[in-house]
């Protein structure tokens, strides 16, 4: 009898659509710019979902907002999904064990690769010269979105892993008790 595909078990497409709907409901939410959910959502992703799955929370809550809120210049657009999906799929081998230590430098890691890749959208729009000079201007004037950045995956990946150890300890402790 052949054993079934991966891809068809559920708990991976059950994983990805709650991440999906988290993703996109805490994404709707004011929050400052550089203050999103989208970075510890990407790191739950590459955590927790096979590779072909991680895409989905990470362009799900991004889209979603974009739909909603309106888009804007397509190239713009391209760059930040591309740095969105791209630092999710960064940190993917950092956690493949979920320790401390791996979510908080998954957490930099994610925000610098967002960072690098996202900067380039004003540079691409004219906005800064494309010279040495207007490269360091765009990234300098950047900076506190990075520092921002940092912080929203740092704080928001805290509590997500410290709300599923948090859940997972519980679980095993009180639901699997024996009855008496």
């Amino acid at each position: 009898m052949p054993i079934a595909s991966e891809s068809l078990d559920p708990n991976p497409w059950l994983i990805a659509l709650v991440l999906c709907l988290i993703g996109a409901s805490s994404h709707l939410l004011p929050h400052p710019a550089g203050i999103s959910t989208v970075g510890a959502i990407g790191m739950l992703a590459a955590a927790y979902l096979p590779k072909h799955l991680l895409p989905l929370p990470v362009l799900v809550s991004v889209a979603t907002v974009d739909a909603i809120n309106g888009t804007y210049h397509i190239t713009a657009m391209a760059l930040v999904y591309a740095a969105h999906l791209l630092s999710a799929a960064g940190v993917a081998p950092i956690l493949r064990r979920v320790r401390v230590l791996h979510v908080g430098g998954a957490a930099i890691i994610s925000a610098v690769i967002f960072y690098l890749i996202s900067n380039v959208s004003p540079l691409a729009m004219g906005f800064y010269p494309n010279t040495v000079a207007g490269w360091l201007a765009c990234y300098v004037a950047g900076i506190p979105f990075l520092l921002r950045g940092i912080a929203a995956n740092l704080i928001f990946g805290a509590v997500a892993f410290g709300s599923i150890r948090g859940l997972w300890f519980i679980y095993q402790r009180w639901v699997l008790l024996p009855n008496d």
